[in-house]
Formats: C-alpha cells, sequence, structure tokens
C-alpha cells in the first residue's frame, strides 16, 4: 500500500456546522495574536486547534502517550548504546504497535497510521516535508534530537513499514532528521 498525494494530513471535506463559543477575553486576545502570527482567521484556528484535539490529543491520550520534555528523552536515549535503542524499539514494537495502530485510528492500514504520525510530529512541532515523484514517495522528518533518536524512529519506521508490508522502502538517518523513502 502506498500513499497518495492527498493521504498525508489533508482535510477531508465533509461540510460544516456552526457553533458559538464564549471564550474568556484574555484567552481570545491570545488566539487573535496567533491568528494574526500565522495570518490566519481565528476561524481557521479554532478549527485547526479542535481538530488536532479530536485526530491526535484524544486518541493518544487514550492510547497511553503523554508529554515530555524533548531534551529530558534526547539525554535518557544518548546514554544508550545503539545495539540498546534497536533492542529497546524492536521490544516496543512487538508490544505495542498493533495497540497504537487500532487505538490511534479506527482502522488498521498503513495511510491511517501515517496520518497518526503526521498528527503526532505536527502535534508536537517537529519539521517535515513530503514529496511524491512518479517513482518515489519521501517524508523527511526534522527531529534535532540527535543521532539517537534518530536511530529510535528509524527503527521504528522500519518495523512499520514491515508490518504493514510495504516493500520497497527503506529509512534512513542523520544527525537530526529521519528520511522515509517508499518506492511506488
Amino acid at each position: 500500500m502506498v500513499l497518495g498525494p492527498n493521504d498525508i494530513s489533508k482535510e477531508k471535506s465533509e461540510g460544516s456546522e456552526s457553533i458559538t463559543f464564549r471564550f474568556e477575553k484574555s484567552i481570545l486576545d491570545e488566539l487573535r495574536q496567533e491568528a494574526n502570527h500565522k495570518l490566519k482567521s481565528i476561524n481557521t484556528l479554532v478549527n485547526q486547534i479542535i481538530k488536532l484535539y479530536v485526530i491526535w490529543y484524544k486518541p493518544a491520550k487514550n492510547t497511553g502517550f503523554g508529554y515530555f520534555d524533548n531534551v529530558l528523552v534526547s539525554d535518557i536515549m544518548n546514554r544508550l548504546t545503539d545495539e540498546q535503542i534497536v533492542q529497546m524499539t524492536e521490544q516496543y514494537c512487538k508490544q505495542r504497535l498493533k495497540d497504537i495502530a487500532f487505538m490511534l485510528n479506527s482502522e488498521n492500514t498503513f495511510t491511517s497510521f501515517m496520518d497518526g504520525i503526521i498528527s503526532w510530529i505536527e502535534a508536537s512541532g517537529f519539521s517535515y516535508k513530503y514529496h511524491n515523484t512518479y517513482i518515489m514517495q519521501t517524508i523527511v522528518i526534522q527531529f534535532d534530537m540527535g543521532r539517537k533518536w534518530s536511530l529510535f524512529f528509524k527503527t521504528y519506521m522500519q518495523h512499520v513499514l514491515e508490518y504493514y508490508h510495504i516493500i520497497d522502502s527503506e529509512c534512513d538517518l542523520t544527525d537530526n532528521t529521519v528520511i522515509i523513502k517508499i518506492k511506488i
């Protein structure tokens, strides 16, 4: 299964309804300031916030994901050997991958899993880019958490690709990024 150009983090047009909310003035001022900074309307910003809650924060909480300081996680990873990281990741994937897939999404497909990964990346504030050609789909994720974290995530994604039987794919890493390539 391959990702389509509109499969990663794209809004589905399902119609809309109107609703009215009341906000404390200080919260509304913050929303206005953020919307202005991002060159978006308050309506668009609030829709994005609510959508992110529904598609990421709520399912993530039910899955057992929590918030951790990136510096702390990076420091912990840096204390492990490469072999320990690979072994830990393999064990984690054996125990949790299927549970995570079902808890984050209503279906257990590669596309829905990747939608969950992209939601997590966006919610966590990591940068990424998606590039699609006629022969290759590439996702580059910039973590800026060091080589050991990149090794963890690369190994994690290799297990994800294997779990979903995605062949003709590869994962690579740098000190700060993970690159996922899937041949079409």
